[in-house]
């Protein structure tokens, strides 16, 4: 059966030492609905049951009070409602909800599949959302491969794709092709990684403080991570249950998260990859051309460069005052490549 799950730990809070084993996370029932339709026109869904496979003869129901069951598959076809807005959909008696903005018809649309937005960087454990054009509402029409293994159309619209990459599919640089009736817009590149988690040695004892590594294959790039606390009364997060971190990146890319012991028992952390946020610059890639320019720099420029390396380290989100920053140093005609490769760096934070 196909699984969408992020990575687990599942482990013991003890006074000795235990070895800790690795399992799946189990979140709840879960709809997935193409996060953009196109009004009355077809649309595939999904359902994950509570151990991330694709449940049959589950019955959705949508805000105007229409309903369909899923299939042996565990998808089913809908048709979106005529005019634009919201649809919400709902589980009845199991609590999953979901939602999907509905998109007028564009006259005269563009003939032909076109792929308008799909990440950089996708999590071989999570499903990836591709945005596009010339797409199916029937999601057995459509082919797509990610790293040249098929990969599992969850649900589809004519205006995106929700896709599953196939288990065996290795990290690394890679290529997503989909194809529609005989027509695909050619390969998008992209980089698959994994998340493993690093058992720890030693059982973390109650009021004890530690670290578990979380280790990124397929890229040496800075990821942010999201690690979620599923059993609060045994283990502590800072600042919550749910904590946000980002990776070293370099050939060793690991992330650590902390952790501080309550009480003995068993407790489970799960991990994601927090995919980019579509429409926003890549910090990560500005960062890079930072640094190269710091290489180059001036002695009197060097620190002003470092601090906003330092800044994107600290709060990658922070790009808008990068920005800003970059702009007024601009605006001194540093000189040469050193020059060159800061304005590099203000063109990928104003995506141009």
């Amino acid at each position: 059966m196909i699984r969408a799950r992020p990575l687990l730990l599942v482990g013991l809070l003890s006074l000795c030492p235990v070895s800790l084993g690795l399992a799946q996370s189990a979140p709840g029932t879960t709809i997935v609905l193409p996060p953009k339709l196109l009004a009355g026109q077809q649309a595939t869904l999904a359902v994950l049951d509570s151990s991330g496979r694709l449940a049959s003869a589950a019955v959705v129901e949508f805000s105007g009070g229409e309903r369909v069951t899923t299939d042996a598959t565990g998808r089913a076809v809908f048709t979106a409602p005529a005019e634009p807005g919201v649809l919400l959909a709902r589980l009845p008696g199991r609590g999953g909800r979901a939602s999907a903005t509905v998109a007028a018809p564009v006259p005269n649309p563009a003939d032909g599949v076109q792929v308008l937005d799909s990440p950089a960087v996708v999590s071989v454990e999570d499903r990836l959302v591709v945005e596009g054009t010339g797409f199916r509402g029937d999601a057995n029409s459509i082919q797509a491969t990610i790293g040249g293994q098929p990969a599992l159309v969850l649900a589809s619209s004519p205006l995106s794709l929700v896709l599953l990459p196939n288990p065996r599919v290795k990290p690394g640089p890679a290529q997503l092709v989909i194809e529609v009736g005989g027509r695909s817009p050619g390969p998008v590149p992209i980089t698959l990684v994994s998340l493993r988690i690093v058992p720890r040695e030693n059982a973390l004892k109650p009021g004890e403080k530690g670290v578990l590594t979380v280790r990124v294959r397929g890229t040496d790039q800075r990821l942010v991570i999201e690690a979620r606390n599923l059993a609060p009364e045994v283990v502590h997060l800072p600042r919550g249950n749910v904590l946000r971190v980002t990776s070293s990146g370099g050939a060793v890319n690991e992330a650590l998260i902390e952790m501080q012991g309550v009480r003995a028992g068993e407790f489970s952390v799960s991990v994601r990859l927090v995919p980019g946020v579509s429409g926003l610059p890549d910090v990560e890639a500005a960062r890079q051309k930072l640094i190269v320019a710091r290489q180059m720099a001036p002695e009197d420029w060097q620190e002003r460069v470092s601090r906003l390396i330092r800044r994107i380290e600290r709060d990658p989100q922070d790009a808008l005052q990068v920005r800003d920053e970059l702009e007024k140093m601009l605006a001194e005609i540093p000189p040469g490549e050193f020059g060159r490769q800061l304005e590099a760096a203000w063109r990928v934070l104003i995506k141009r």
